[in-house]
């Protein structure tokens, strides 16, 4: 079951590091007002220039939010820092007008949608967006997710190298292989996550001119109505995705590699061209929905099985052929446009693969956490009313999940503001300079934040 690199990476002790990956998180929440509306407001004054704001800034919409930590040396730390910059945005917020709209599809849209405001950014930046709209419905920007970053340990990549040297030329061929691994089992297991964590079964008014009849799995994971390219990238290497991409550049099917809304997207530390002889940095996975049982839109459980499958991807054979990315494209087309509550066509594919993750779990003898978490997520492939969307479908009011998407915002604002009146806070100094990011570690991320899961199901 093991592959060489994972046989490696169990006999030398060094699976508690390949779990404890780097990783940063970046959250996108739409501001509101209570009644579900789209907030007119400007951004926060008190966060300052969103342009030059690193952690706390606008998206696409003047509205829409984004939460970006810096890179962590593992999940705890991630968290911890995606707490404090939420809690300090809702500290930041008009306390008698505005809330986070927990939900991954956008909250009450007018019906001109040319009354949304764009954001507030560079001229470069202003034009790409006019160019995006000239090609494409501004409907397409507005759904909102859960972005992670993933990156291996320096320290585990030169333990790992020292015994692979006569078989990779470079850490950096290693890297991308492991990467690699990693991206293949992602894609292919794709659908899985979107049936266990897809929490976009319907859209609010003004949003779509046809949607599905039914509430379904996910709307923002499918092709056809969520933020995704027509072009549609190539991952069955890292050499073919550079290509791809800048071809498509080249052809002006996209302007750059940032319009490429695929899944997954491969990032190194400078220019696109040469990422794969350079070797890969990190990867940024794309395909969770916010959670609304959790204050910062991803539960602690949903990041450790994440991790979990990060190191079973890397450590076992990958199953990878060339019709792999296709089929698990329509796998999870099929799997997000599903009814909410249904058990999925692919349940046996996904009984059989969490009986490979548990014999995994047992060979490697990870922590009880990740078995407790495997528990949760094995009740959720046997009985789909356990899934996200299906408790969502039950909050459904006339076609809407404005007022529990109201009542779960108001409770984590006010769960926020009571924690932060004893915490430091994110603030500009004094004659108007963003503080460094030493100080800013210093007076915001290293302090026990806590952030809010309840309830564990929504109904």
């Amino acid at each position: 079951m093991l592959s060489k690199i994972g046989q490696l990476i169990l006999s030398q002790d060094l699976e508690a590091t390949m779990m404890d990956v780097r990783m940063g998180l970046e959250v996108e929440m739409h501001r509101v007002a209570k009644d579900g509306k789209v907030s007119k407001n400007e951004f926060p004054t008190e966060l300052g220039n969103q342009q030059e704001n690193h952690h706390i800034k606008n998206d696409f919409l003047n509205s829409q939010s984004e939460l970006i930590t810096p890179t962590a040396n593992n999940s705890a730390e991630a968290v911890r820092d995606l707490t404090a910059l939420n809690h300090t945005l809702r500290n930041s917020l008009s306390q008698d007008h505005e809330l986070l709209w927990p939900l991954s599809m956008p909250p009450i849209l007018p019906a001109d949608l040319s009354k949304l405001e764009i954001a507030h950014v560079s001229k470069e930046k202003q034009k790409y967006y006019e160019n995006w709209l000239n090609s494409h419905d501004i409907r397409r920007s507005l759904p909102t997710g859960v972005h992670i970053n993933l990156s291996f340990d320096d320290a585990l990549m030169s333990s790992l190298f020292a015994y692979l040297k006569d078989e990779y030329q470079s850490p950096a061929e290693l890297r991308n292989v492991m990467f690699e691994k990693i991206i293949h089992g992602f894609v292919q297991y794709r659908w899985l996550l979107t049936y266990l964590f897809g929490a976009s079964p319907i859209t609010e008014n003004h949003y779509y001119q046809k949607a599905p009849e039914n509430p379904v799995r996910s709307l923002r994971s499918s092709r056809k109505y969520g933020l995704f390219s027509d072009f549609r990238g190539d991952y069955s290497s890292i050499a073919n995705y550079e290509k791809a991409i800048v071809t498509a550049i080249n052809r002006h099917e996209i302007q750059n590699e940032a319009e490429f809304h695929g899944p997954i997207r491969l990032k190194t530390i400078g220019e696109l061209e040469g990422m794969a002889s350079r070797g890969l940095d990190y990867l940024e996975l794309r395909m969770l929905d916010l959670d609304p049982t959790s204050s910062i839109g991803v539960r602690d459980s949903t990041i450790r099985f994440v991790r979990l499958l990060v190191m079973y991807f890397t450590m076992t054979d990958s199953t990878w052929d060339e019709k792999s990315q296709e089929l698990a494209e329509e796998m999870n087309e099929r799997v997000a446009l599903e009814p909410a509550t249904s058990i999925t066509q692919y349940q046996n594919q996904a009984l059989s693969f969490m009986a490979k993750l548990q014999g995994f779990v047992d060979e490697v003898g990870l922590s009880v956490n990740i078995q407790h978490t495997l528990k949760e997520i094995y009740k959720r492939v046997t009985n789909p009313t356990n899934t996200l969307s299906a408790q969502l479908e039950l909050m459904i009011e006339d076609d809407s999940l404005v007022k529990y998407a109201i009542r779960q915002a108001q409770m984590y604002q006010d769960a926020a503001i009571t924690e932060i009146k004893n915490r430091r806070i994110y603030q500009l100094s004094v004659d108007g300079q963003y503080v460094s990011e030493d100080r800013l570690k210093q007076i915001l991320f290293d302090q026990p934040w806590h952030h809010v899961e309840y309830p564990k199901e929504i109904r």
